[in-house]
């Protein structure tokens, strides 16, 4: 059977007999695909200094008849976000696993760019901005000028509601207020590097993205419980 070839994102490994691996992975061509790395626990496997999340992945593997495929050779590249990022970073490939199921065709871009804006921005920042780009990109929110509800533009000084996990305008309902500050301070760090947020600004921008998860029933990483 003819090998296949394919840039991938670790998302999860599940181990199989006393020998082996299940590797869940999103991939560019083939989105989220499961494959069985035989031999992976073993001392000496040479999958072992390669399956590892956070790393761009080059996968080669051969389709299953039935079932899942089989790993044949993988190569990573250095480490896409830093060393003291790396617990956000497997929170948010925790969150990607949810959002992206086995056969949708879409992640791997998705995550990418989530992983990406984590390692450009400042810690806070890069912990909000990361995971709301990813749900935004998987089509679970819309953006911050529009009510999600009625689709009405919203001028950037006027104040929002946030109502069962959704964002919406006055006269769609109302719920806990989203200041227009709040909402330029997000625009803000999603589109520039520089912009900082406060404390209290953070702690509701982390309460949204879990309360979103939450609605989808996602579980809600650490970092995005409600305080």
């Amino acid at each position: 059977m003819a090998e296949i070839h394919d840039s991938g994102l670790l998302l999860r490994r599940i181990p199989y007999s006393e020998t082996s691996l299940i590797c869940h992975f999103l991939t560019t061509e083939h989105g989220r695909i499961s494959l069985m790395a035989k031999g992976a626990r073993r001392a000496k496997s040479p999958f072992r200094a390669a399956l590892y999340p956070l790393h761009r992945l080059f996968l080669t593997w051969r389709a299953g008849r039935t079932g899942m495929g089989t790993l044949i050779d993988i190569q990573r590249e250095k480490a896409l976000v830093d060393e003291n990022k790396s617990l956000v970073g497997l929170e948010l490939l925790s969150m990607a696993s949810g959002l992206f199921q086995e056969g949708d065709p879409h992640g791997y871009e998705e995550l990418m760019q989530a992983l990406c804006l984590l390692s450009q921005r400042q810690e806070l920042e890069g912990v909000c901005s990361s995971a709301w780009t990813l749900l935004h990109e998987a089509g679970w929110i819309g953006d911050l000028s529009h009510c999600w509800h009625c689709g009405e533009e919203i001028a950037m000084d006027t104040a929002m509601y946030w109502m069962g996990a959704q964002l919406v305008c006055d006269a769609c309902g109302r719920g806990h207020a989203v200041s227009a500050g709040l909402r330029r301070s997000m625009l803000g760090v999603l589109e520039h590097g520089y912009i900082r947020l406060s404390d209290v600004d953070a702690r509701q921008w982390k309460q949204m993205i879990g309360l979103v998860l939450q609605e989808h029933g996602v579980k809600v990483p650490d970092s995005f419980r409600s305080l």
